[in-house]
């Protein structure tokens, strides 16, 4: 087959997403061109080949289960976020925090023990601790940053939530598109310390709120705060107020929610682990699927005991968080049908080839997927349909050459991270500036430097693990841009010019 038509559906996905910025019609696009290609290019054929061997091939087997268990867990969530008791439990929690440090240490901590959620985390953060940054004179861009800096950042590196659920169905697919058996589970595991973008933002975080650091526009937001020159307007997020029984039983409903479900994780996965000496995949999705079931059956009852929320308003909660997992899940699809594309097409062997022709250093092709994926997602500003779009193509790339795939898997699921939290039209991005009450703009331009250092040192870690590969333990990477990250920013705060009075 002509390389060209090899590699053209890929191309076309990539070329449609950032053009049109809709992943489901990218995917479906060239999917379609695909199995166009495939098929001789016979209209009928085509049509039919679509969902007899593509989408409907996709419904079954572990698959199956993956959407099964993503959908429960956007239930449950939605019906958390729609019955605003995890709003009650933050706001007892920030009753606690009274001084500068604090405030945004605890809203970093906050935003990592609200893992199970990206959009929620910043719904539930920002109205909580808005007050206390005002009080405080601290500019709300900061809590802005801090709060969208600590959900999708989180979520992705948790295996037990739908992001999870998510990524591993994608690696796994994209393992057995080269007829590779690997568990999706185990392939999460071995990624996990090459995740360096959403690594360093969590430990950039950390650094920036206990060096008191604010660079360029966050800079000018914080002086023109302290001088009064600076007045924030309404968040276009109404917060509507708390019943007497939100604010009475919420925190205790919240602990019996996440109670039951982390107690129901523990002890299905020591049954399982006594019982077969380790976890793999499938294991793990029926661990989640019953314990986010009856985690969601104990929500609901003590919803329904402490009136807050009647049965029938609660049933109806989750199942519409279940319906608004549906665009996702339709990329998840799609995703794994573009995988078995790719492989008819032999495009990663193509790509490949061509690499090799032009003596491409091997050492840089996470880089470059990194850089990639960052673009990528920049112009979408959906980390998911980055993820569907540069995986299936990752894996048979990196096998061909003979790079680790681990490393180039990490280098895409860090690019999809970049535009998730910096792109003015990712969800993140606009709830974590309407719910902190700051203009969105002002929102993207304050956190973007913090972004783009992130993103430097992301880059560079990426050769160093390519350079490292097999000579030391895995974290090495991370742990080493992690210390650089940390001696910059000190740096920073040392430099007058940067450096905002103390507060």
């Amino acid at each position: 087959m002509d390389s060209f038509l090899s590699i053209a559906p890929s191309l076309l996905a990539l070329i449609l997403a950032f053009t049109t910025k809709r992943v489901i019609f990218s995917l479906f696009s060239a999917v379609t061109f695909g199995f166009f290609i495939l098929n001789d290019y016979q209209l009928l054929a085509t049509a039919v080949s679509i969902f007899e061997t593509g989408i409907f091939q996709q419904l079954q087997g572990s698959n199956a289960q993956i959407i099964i268990v993503i959908t429960i867990i956007s239930g449950f969530i939605y019906l958390l976020e729609a019955s605003n008791v995890m709003r009650a439990f933050s706001t007892v929690m920030s009753h606690r925090v009274q001084s500068n440090a604090r405030v945004k240490l605890s809203t970093f901590f906050s935003g990592i023990a609200i893992f199970f959620t990206d959009s929620g985390n910043s719904l539930i953060l920002g109205p909580v601790f808005r007050p206390i940054y005002d009080k405080l004179k601290i500019c709300r861009e900061k809590l802005a940053y801090i709060v969208d800096s600590t959900s999708s950042p989180v979520c992705v590196l948790i295996p037990v939530i739908s992001w999870g659920a998510y990524t591993m169905g994608l690696m796994e697919q994209a393992y057995a598109s080269q007829g590779i058996t690997k568990d999706g589970f185990l392939a999460f595991r071995e990624v996990w310390f090459y995740q360096l973008y959403p690594l360093l933002t969590l430990g950039g975080v950390f650094f920036v709120a206990c060096l008191n650091l604010y660079l360029g526009r966050m800079a000018h937001a914080q002086h023109a705060l302290l001088e009064g020159k600076l007045i924030y307007e309404d968040s276009e997020i109404k917060d509507n107020p708390l019943s007497a029984n939100q604010l009475r039983f919420g925190a205790r409903v919240t602990v019996m929610a996440l109670g039951t479900l982390f107690a129901t994780m523990l002890l299905m996965f020591t049954i399982f682990v006594s019982r077969t000496g380790g976890l793999d995949g499938p294991t793990i999705r029926v661990v989640l699927a019953m314990s986010y079931t009856l985690a969601t059956i104990v929500t609901i009852a003590a919803l329904s005991q402490f009136k807050i929320f009647s049965l029938s308003r609660s049933s109806t909660s989750f199942f519409s968080g279940m319906g608004k997992i549906m665009p996702i899940l339709c990329i998840l699809i799609l995703a794994w049908t573009m995988s078995d594309v790719l492989v008819a097409l032999d495009t990663g062997g193509t790509i490949a080839a061509l690499l090799k022709a032009m003596n491409f250093p091997s050492w840089m092709l996470a880089s470059m997927i990194f850089l990639v994926g960052a673009c990528l997602s920049l112009a979408t500003g959906s980390s998911w349909g980055t993820f569907a779009l540069i995986i299936p193509i990752v894996v048979p790339l990196a096998i061909a050459l003979e790079i680790s795939v681990p490393i180039c898997l990490g280098a895409a699921l860090s690019g999809g991270l970049f535009g998730d939290q910096t792109s003015p039209i990712s969800d993140t991005t606009v709830l974590s500036s309407m719910s902190s009450g700051v203009s969105h703009m002002a929102h993207v331009e304050t956190q973007f430097p913090y972004a783009l250092i992130t993103a430097g040192f992301t880059f560079f870690g990426f050769i160093l693990a390519s350079l490292l590969e097999g000579l030391g333990p895995m974290y090495f990477p991370v742990a080493s841009m992690l210390g650089l990250l940390g001696l910059f920013y000190w740096y920073l705060s040392k430099y007058r010019f940067i450096k905002t009075v103390n507060i």
